[in-house]
């Protein structure tokens, strides 16, 4: 059984503050910065800030193979985040986290149709779909070995 103590941060839903929002929020910022990020040419094009291009390089340097299977861990710890703070209902069907990650999986990926050089991928919106579906099934056996109760003894 997975102890309680171990990762509580990550395994329950934060205090009821609404502060904690800024986790997933930022996080969303990043994945779609990250995903966004124009190619090079175009950049150097626009005369960017080198470092900018460079950021750019390095991301476009990759086989186009790992490029899309990135999106498989980004959009699982997308997922993980968002169900993190949201928190589980009993019916994971009716999880906001679960509408969210879905809509936001397919929205990235359509968003880059309207950056110049980019385009959307079919390999690209199953990795960020496949990482939500880990995501919430990760998340959903955990926190059910987690909040399960234990048994009454017969004594």
């Amino acid at each position: 059984m997975i102890s309680k103590k171990a990762f509580p941060l990550f395994f329950q839903p934060p205090t009821t503050s609404k502060y904690w929002i800024i986790i997933p929020v930022l996080y969303t910022l990043f994945l779609q910065f990250l995903t966004g990020v124009p190619k090079p040419s175009l950049l150097e094009e626009f005369d960017a800030a080198e470092i900018i291009v460079a950021f750019s390089e390095e991301i476009f340097s990759y086989p186009f193979w790992l490029q899309d299977l990135s999106h498989l861990p980004l959009f699982f710890l997308f997922t993980w985040t968002w169900f993190w703070y949201l928190g589980h209902k009993n019916k994971l069907w009716q999880s906001p986290a679960l509408y969210i990650s879905m809509l936001y999986a397919c929205f990235n990926e359509l968003s880059q149709t309207f950056i110049p050089q980019r385009f959307p991928s079919l390999g690209d919106l199953t990795m960020n779909i496949l990482g939500v579906v880990i995501g919430v099934c990760l998340y959903s056996f955990i926190h059910s070995k987690m909040c399960r109760k234990p048994k009454a003894s017969n004594l």
